[in-house]
Formats: C-alpha cells, sequence, structure tokens
C-alpha cells in the first residue's frame, strides 16, 4: 500500500511532526525558495472526501503541511505568499487564517530566591525545609485534605523540569522546533515555576504547590525563549484532549484573537476539559477601571478561566490586565516556586496567578466523581460561586480562589449536575448501573467457586 502525506505524518504524531517541520521559514532557510507565510487552512468539508484532499490543495499552490491534529479537521501549512490567494480562492477550502504569536510577558524576570538560606542544586537532600508560599497560604490551601490525587493537569508552557527536586513530571510532549517530540524539558524557568504553584510535591524540600499530587503534564507549547504560536497552543491542547488530561493550564497570551484557537477551546470545553488563562500583564489603571480592556488572548474566550493578579496587601497588582472577561482572582506577586536548575526563585504576573486557581480546580475535581474530562461546568461554577470578594470590582471578576470553600460547597463531592449537564449525569448513571451489574456477577461467579 502507498503512503500517503497523511499516514506518514500520522504516524509521526503531532508532536514530531511540529518538531521537524513546524518551525517558522523564512526566504533564506525556505525549501520553496521564496516568503512563506504559516497559516491555518480550514476544509470545506462538504466538497472534500478525506483530510489527504486538503494536503493536496496546499502542496498545489507550493506549500507544506507542518501540523495536522487528532481532535481538529485544519490544518497548519507554510505557504508562499505568492500562493495566498489562490489557496483562499480555492473552492475546498473553506477559510485560511494567520498563524498568530503568543507567549509569557517580554519582562517576566524571576530573581533566584535567597529566602530559603541555601541554593537548591542535583542533591535533594541540600535543598532548604519546604514551605509553602504567601500564595498557597491566602487561599487557604494548606488547610485543606485534598491534594489533587488521580487529576491530570497539563501546563502548557516553556516545558518542566523532571528531575527537580520539587517536582513530578507524569509525562509530556514538545509541540516546538527547540528539540524533539519527546523532549519536554523546560531551558527557560517560566513552566517550571507555573508547574510548581500548581503542584510541587509536598516532600519537605523547597516550595509545596497547591495540588502537590495532581499528575503534571509537561506540555510545551513555548519554545526556550518563552515564544510560540497559536498552532503549536493548539497542539498542545489537542494533546490533552487525546491524552484525556481534564485540566488545561495557560500561563501566556497573544495580542490577536484567533477564530481557529478559538474553535479548539470550544471543542476541548464542550469534551468537557476545565481550560484556563492568565488574563495578560499589560497593566490597568486600578481596581475600579472596569471599562479597561487591556486583557490577552484567549483569557478572553469565554470558555476559559481568566486569572488576574493580586499582591500580599490584598491590592490589584498594577502589571494585572483587567477587562469585562475576568473570572478570578488570584496570588500573583512575588511568588516563590520551583524553577530550572534545581533552584527556586520569586516572580510575578498574572502567569503565576493562574496555577493558584489550576491547583484549586484540580482539589475539587478531585472529590467528585468524574474520572477523565467530564463536564467542566460545575468545577468552574464552584470556584465562582465560592470565592471571596477582595477588591469588590471588577477586576476581580468573582472574587478570590478560595480552597476551603471551594471544598466545603456540598457540590464538590457530587457528581455532574444534571440540570447543567444530563448528558454527563446519564453517563454517570450508567457507570454505576455497570458497576453494580460487574459486581453482582462476580458475586454469583464466587458461589460456584
Amino acid at each position: 500500500m502507498k503512503l500517503s502525506r497523511r499516514r506518514v505524518l500520522g504516524g509521526i504524531g503531532a508532536g514530531a511532526a511540529a518538531g521537524l517541520l513546524g518551525a517558522p521559514t523564512s526566504a533564506a532557510d525556505s525549501s520553496i525558495g521564496t516568503d512563506t507565510e504559516r497559516v491555518f487552512v480550514h476544509p470545506q468539508t462538504s466538497l472534500l472526501d478525506e483530510l489527504g484532499e486538503l494536503l493536496d490543495v496546499v502542496e498545489a499552490v507550493g506549500g507544506t503541511t507542518v501540523l495536522e491534529f487528532d481532535n481538529f479537521d485544519f490544518v497548519v501549512a507554510e505557504v508562499p505568499s505568492t500562493g495566498l490567494d489562490q489557496l483562499r480562492q480555492d473552492p475546498r477550502v473553506a477559510t485560511v487564517e494567520e498563524d498568530d504569536e503568543t507567549g509569557i510577558p517580554s519582562d517576566w524576570s524571576p530573581s533566584l530566591s535567597d529566602i530559603f538560606g541555601s541554593p537548591g542544586g542535583s542533591d535533594c537532600s541540600t535543598h532548604p525545609d519546604q514551605r509553602p508560599s504567601w500564595g498557597v497560604e491566602r487561599i487557604g490551601a494548606d488547610a485543606v485534605e485534598p491534594d489533587g490525587s488521580g487529576v491530570d493537569v497539563g501546563i502548557l508552557d516553556t516545558g518542566i523540569q523532571s528531575d527537580h527536586c520539587s517536582l513530578s513530571v507524569a509525562g509530556g510532549r514538545n509541540f516546538t522546533a527547540d528539540g524533539t517530540a519527546g523532549d519536554y524539558e523546560d531551558r527557560h524557568g517560566h513552566g517550571t515555576h507555573v508547574a510548581g504553584v500548581a503542584g510541587a510535591l509536598d516532600n519537605d524540600r523547597g516550595v509545596v504547590g497547591v495540588a502537590p499530587e495532581a499528575n503534571l503534564y509537561a506540555v510545551k507549547v513555548l519554545g526556550d525563549d518563552g515564544s510560540g504560536r497559536y498552532s503549536e497552543l493548539i497542539a498542545g491542547i489537542d494533546w490533552c484532549m487525546s491524552n484525556d488530561v481534564e485540566i488545561i493550564s495557560m500561563s501566556l497570551g497573544g495580542e490577536a484573537e484567533s477564530s481557529t484557537l478559538a474553535r479548539a477551546i470550544e471543542k476541548a470545553h464542550s469534551a468537557g476539559h476545565l481550560l484556563l488563562c492568565a488574563a495578560g500583564n499589560e497593566g490597568n489603571d486600578g481596581a475600579d477601571s472596569c471599562d479597561a480592556e487591556t486583557m490577552t488572548y484567549p483569557a478572553t474566550h469565554e470558555d476559559v478561566v481568566a486569572v488576574t493578579a493580586m499582591d500580599e496587601t490584598d491590592r490589584l497588582a498594577s502589571y494585572s490586565s483587567v477587562g469585562s472577561a475576568v473570572d478570578l482572582l488570584a496570588p500573583g506577586t512575588n511568588v516563590t516556586s520551583s524553577t530550572v536548575d534545581n533552584e527556586y526563585a520569586e516572580a510575578s504576573g498574572t502567569n503565576v496567578a493562574t496555577p493558584f486557581v489550576t491547583g484549586v480546580a484540580a482539589l475539587v475535581w478531585e472529590t467528585r466523581e468524574e474520572d477523565g474530562p467530564g463536564p467542566s461546568d460545575p468545577v468552574r461554577k464552584i470556584l465562582g460561586e465560592t470565592a471571596e470578594t477582595v477588591l469588590g470590582t471588577c477586576a476581580e471578576g468573582d472574587g478570590l480562589v478560595n480552597a476551603p470553600a471551594a471544598l466545603g460547597d456540598e457540590r464538590a463531592t457530587e457528581g455532574s449536575d444534571w440540570s447543567s449537564d444530563p448528558v454527563g449525569g446519564i453517563r454517570s448513571l450508567l457507570e454505576r448501573v455497570v458497576d453494580l451489574i460487574v459486581g453482582f456477577f462476580e458475586w454469583l461467579l464466587g458461589l460456584f467457586r
């Protein structure tokens, strides 16, 4: 059987394809030999028998497909600038959209922490005694029993240092050009810091996260310089969907909205995943500046939990973006967490605040009956309705995320909310019926042994 390019890319996997083919090309190094643009190409599905035909359409204008996805029918391609109009006019193509950039704030500047009185290093026995950050204490995560056990959390970032003494990485994938698909190591520091806030281990060393027993996945969608593209972010969402990672945490943002990224978010949300994102570090004119819209994308999407940041004095951080799409507030200033080279660093940003909410979401998810991606709306509702009012303005959304209150809500230990998710409720009931039937037959067989 002759292998099509689609089968080859499918066999390699989206992450490997990104690593091999996904780097932005230029006129100097492009195999096409001319200026190219990286774009999303959406098929006119009614005119295509299979997605493989779309690859032929891209090739016909001199382009190269660089990314396909398991859960989405569009592709990412490098297309000569001279061929874009021809691609857009092809009746088999529905839309062509630019693949815009995303990343962490350019001024993100962590400082190595000396509050423990000693450095980190590869010898874990020399690490300082564990202490929670002020943020963990402020949201009450140090005073609750659940620890996130069994909940999968995708940290979509610069990767995570896999052998850090304060972290345990369950796995991951690299969707950038910096390394192979299996190389999700963090060589920047941002992803490791975020991971520590969400789920650093409770092992008496260094720091402890909000959900220390959650399964952290290093989904590398940002390169070693902290920058990336929406296509790589979508690839990370796609991987989380294919691997049943319940919670998708994004401490990043871009300037431009993207209908393609919106489509990916909506599909992940519909599949039961909870998506969270930093509101942005574009600043504000005060906590009551309700008319300001300084948030970055995709935090503004309605299916994403958008997080702003406060400081230790319960004031809105001066760097925090604000806007009508804000959902929750969390500690974000001078937060100590893990970083690369087995060190610990103090850093600030809504990108630091977001994993606090991610961690509390994991705690709530643990106490509910869903196994794997389930209806995320009940968890989101609990986080919002139990939040603490701190600012009393639009800048905090529903308020400061509150771990004890969220876990104390009676809905935290319930299964699917039938009124908001009847399909999930029916599924939960059927699972219980199956368990009862299996149990009955096991009991019956036991009588004849």
